[in-house]
């Protein structure tokens, strides 16, 4: 403890005397000052100001006293009072002290100095933490003190939030902090409060992390058809907590496992599926081959869960070796719809184009949940697809030693196929490719026939089996009823047949076509699949030139006049001869007529200017030319009021000219 007294002197004088009491808690020293008037052999001496001034506090102040007052400090006694003083932070603290005063005379003088305070001790306890147990939820936080302490606190947040740990004096103190989050980093600190001097110490921090729900790494491919289906999957475990597994494909939950368990720390987990869950499995996927599972796990203490359910991707699938239908195979024949098994003699040997396939399913099963959806079958290139187990495929278009395919496909789209090669005879349709029918002499009314086509053998076994089954032919004037039909003696070889008269006969003898009409003649031929009709024009009897009493017909046997020329132009030096050729419609542009002859529109109204007629009037057009390509166009209008003129030359034509009549 400190104190400070001032001097003492001969006779009568005053002194201050101070005395220290320490406050360690509050870290200061209350100072109890007292001033006595002592020495001296009589009562009462005047006394000048007198001032006490502690760290840098007036705390006492007299003015002049005189003797006759009888009063402190002229009449002896003593004064007290007491002042607080704050230490330093380090507990240190030095003070001024002042004391003025004068005994008998006015001359005030300084007996004051320096007070050096016992220094308290300030130091912090030096405080550790420790954590153990560490939960999903919570932890034991051990606090120790290097002194003793009466109270604790704990901070979760690395000291900016504090929560009391403990209030009990001692040099440790440990609580279990609950109400933390699962799998969540805290960085803990502790702090002890020294009883002695109430100062905090602060340890240092350390991070726990709490145990959280099991994290799921990866999840392999999971191939479910097999036997024993395992599921394998990568995890990384905090603690011996449960869980469940569900596996999803979209939205759609397909399966879910629980009770799933593991050691502590990253491993992989195999799970073996049950019988049960293999068929449930496979019973989703009745129509999938495979999809993107979605595998959500969920971590639980018992029925609480733990944390937040984590989840990964993998494909779920099925492999055609081991899911793909059994099929024993198929018979098959020609169902003979057109009379081909009669020709070949056997229902395994296929007419191309008329041979109908008939295809019968033989043991079929699909597998692992799946159902058989339909059955492909391909005939060299072509494929089609049935549902029923009895197939009528249609007719073959191939031909050779054919690849015949059957595929029984089932609801995943797994499929098993079984092949066999066919026979199938190469066959084309009967046909007439070469004809000819004229009249004897282009005039007369008998008809000279010639045909010849192509037939297919069928050959079985070397044998030929097509054979031309009949030839007829049949025939009627234009615009009327043809005859019956009349048989032909048609001669032919396995490929080829012909057939040719001079003279059309049917059963009553030669045919008379009278040549003042045309016919129709149909041919008809048929082998044993096919029958190839074709219709032949039989023009009437026309002859080139008919001479007739002072007349000469050309292209007509009944000329009207000395010279009468149908269906053709005359022509003198190459160029037709100029002559009436046809009356003019409403569609015809003029611009179009650059040879010679005479032509006449019969109305007003198809006279366009639009197709370069000079004047919408009916009348006549004469056309003219040259060799050198010069064309000359004169149109007369039918009431004679004008003419007009113009020409073609250089590839364009002039506008027209007019003569005024």
């Amino acid at each position: 403890m400190a104190t400070f007294t001032s001097n003492s002197y001969d006779g009568r004088y005053l002194q201050l005397t101070i005395t220290e009491s320490v406050n360690v808690i509050a870290n200061t020293s209350t100072l109890t000052w007292t001033l006595k008037s002592l020495g001296g052999a009589v009562n009462y001496y005047s006394t000048g100001p007198t001032t006490v001034t502690i760290n840098g506090t007036q705390v006492y102040y007299k003015a002049r006293t005189g003797w006759s007052t009888e009063q402190f400090p002229a009449a002896k006694g003593t004064t007290s009072g007491t002042i607080t003083v704050a230490h330093n932070s380090n507990g240190a603290k030095s003070i001024s002290v002042g004391f003025s005063t004068a005994i008998y005379t006015s001359a005030v003088t300084e007996h004051g100095g320096t007070m050096t305070l016992t220094t308290i001790d300030r130091s912090a306890p030096t405080v550790s933490v420790s954590t153990s147990s560490v939960t999903a939820s919570s932890v034991i936080i051990t606090a120790t003190s290097s002194a003793k302490a009466d109270d604790f606190d704990y901070s979760l947040d690395g000291g900016s939030t504090w929560y009391g740990l403990s209030t009990t004096a001692g040099t440790t103190a440990t609580k279990t902090v609950t109400g933390l989050s699962p799998n969540t980093s805290y960085s803990i600190k502790v702090r002890a409060r020294r009883q002695y001097n109430q100062v905090w110490g602060t340890s240092s921090a350390t991070s726990i992390k709490t145990l959280g729900n099991t994290l799921l790494n990866s999840v392999n491919t999971f191939t479910v058809d097999v036997a024993s289906p395992v599921l394998t999957m990568n995890w990384t475990v905090y603690a011996s907590f449960t869980h469940t597994l569900v596996i999803k494909d979209g939205s759609t939950t397909v399966l879910t496992i629980t009770g799933l368990t593991c050691s502590t720390g990253t491993n992989n987990k195999t799970i073996t599926l049950t019988s049960a869950q293999r068929t449930t499995i496979l019973n989703y996927m009745s129509s999938k081959k495979s999809f993107t599972g979605t595998f959500y796990l969920t971590t639980y203490s018992g029925s609480t869960q733990i944390g937040s359910t984590v989840s990964k991707t993998a494909t779920v699938q099925t492999t055609s070796g081991t899911s793909a239908p059994t099929f024993s195979g198929f018979t098959h024949k020609d169902s003979d719809d057109n009379g081909t098994v009669d020709i070949t003699g056997s229902d395994q040997i296929y007419i191309k184009g008329y041979s109908t396939l008939e295809i019968t399913i033989g043991s079929v099963a699909a597998k692992n949940g799946a159902s058989i959806s339909s059955y492909k079958v391909t005939v060299g290139s072509t494929s089609k697809t049935f549902t029923t187990t009895t197939i009528d495929y249609g007719v073959i278009g191939v031909s050779g030693t054919v690849t015949l395919k059957v595929e029984a496909i089932d609801s995943r789209g797994y499929s098993t196929a079984v092949s066999k090669n066919i026979m199938v005879i190469d066959y084309s349709d009967i046909s007439i490719d070469h004809y000819t029918v004229r009249r004897k002499n282009e005039v007369e009314a008998t008809v000279q026939l010639s045909f010849s086509g192509k037939m297919s053998p069928i050959t079985v076994n070397n044998v030929v089996k097509n054979t031309l089954v009949s030839g007829k032919f049949r025939y009627a004037q234009n615009g009327g009823s043809y005859s019956g039909w009349c048989n032909m003696t048609v001669s032919f070889t396995s490929s080829t047949f012909e057939f040719a008269t001079l003279e059309l006969s049917n059963s009553s003898g030669v045919i008379e076509f009278n040549p003042n009409y045309a016919y129709s003649i149909q041919i008809r031929v048929t082998d044993r699949l096919h029958t190839d009709t074709i219709t032949l024009v039989l023009n009437k009897g026309t002859p080139l030139v008919a001479l007739r009493s002072k007349k000469v017909g050309i292209n007509t046997p009944d000329p009207q006049d000395a010279l009468d020329v149908r269906e053709g132009n005359i022509l003198m030096n190459g160029y037709r001869i100029m002559g009436f050729v046809s009356v003019l419609g409403n569609t015809e542009d003029l611009n179009n007529y650059k040879e010679n002859g005479i032509f006449t529109q019969a109305a007003n109204a198809n006279a366009s200017t639009d197709r370069h007629y000079p004047v919408a009037r009916a009348g006549y057009l004469e056309v003219i030319t040259n060799p050198s390509g010069y064309v000359l166009h004169r149109y007369t209008t039918y009431d004679c009021t004008a003419i007009y003129l113009r020409y073609f030359y250089s590839n364009s034509w002039s506008s027209w000219k007019t003569i005024t009549l």
